[in-house]
């Protein structure tokens, strides 16, 4: 059974991946780095938490308590609504190139497998026209360029466009303005006419999780970029079986 590391457990999809890898027979510890505690972590003795404040410092003491971990899905980050690039810039980009950089030296027997949550939009060439794309996908490609100088590294660059949190989030959870009026108003009017640009949060998680606990290969098929690696909304939906 595996060992993974997951961020953003108390985030929209996040908490989905953490709820599919706390029930997957696969995995048997879930290593979460969070600035404060995880509810639904509680009492699950699969789930370690792990109070972690700055997300560009990997000490060793931090890195003792994830060895024998072989994956992480990263799925931290933020709207970039209203928020400055620079800032928008730390949380997309550099944590997880920081976490990324230490995590390529924990010993594996195979390869270490780092799934990053980033977006539809993103533009690993630079040429989005709005900040959000052209800051993930200068994420994605450093991180592609962390692989591709570690043969026992992997990373996976998930592109999910419309994340349908479904009612049971919506009635749980805060949410801005435009997320509420989109998924409780329009959504069910779009999806049986633009089914291919939804994904629920329980088939990004499934998805996720299959990655992470994979070989770390290149993966091939409709929605899949050339370099294997990067995995667009239509892609997820295929490899979820919808």
């Amino acid at each position: 059974m595996s060992h993974i590391i997951l961020t953003g457990a108390t985030g929209l999809v996040g908490s989905a991946v953490l709820q599919h890898a706390l029930s997957s027979p696969s995995i048997s510890k879930v290593s979460i780095l969070s600035r404060r505690p995880v509810a639904a972590a509680d009492g699950n003795p699969k789930a370690n938490v792990i109070i972690h404040k700055d997300f560009t410092s990997y000490p060793p003491e931090l890195l003792h308590q994830l060895s024998g971990a072989s994956a992480c899905i990263w799925a931290q980050g933020i709207s970039s609504m209203g928020m400055k690039e620079d800032e928008y810039t730390i949380i997309t980009k550099t944590y997880p190139l920081a976490a990324a950089e230490a995590f390529k030296g924990i010993p594996v027997k195979g390869k270490f497998n780092f799934v990053y949550v980033s977006g539809s939009g993103a533009d690993q060439n630079g040429k989005a026209s709005q900040m959000f794309g052209r800051v993930k996908g200068d994420a994605e490609k450093q991180l592609l360029g962390i692989a591709s100088s570690r043969p026992t590294f992997s990373v996976y660059n998930l592109r999910p466009a419309a994340i349908d949190p479904g009612k049971t989030w919506i009635a749980e959870r805060k949410q801005n303005l435009l997320e509420k009026v989109f998924f409780s108003g329009a959504a069910p009017l779009l999806r049986p006419f633009m089914s291919s640009i939804f994904i629920t949060t329980e088939k990004l998680a499934e998805v996720s999780v299959a990655l992470a606990l994979g070989d770390g290969e290149k993966v091939t098929g409709k929605g899949i970029d050339p370099d294997g690696y990067t995995i667009e909304n239509i892609g997820i939906r295929r490899m979820a079986g919808l």
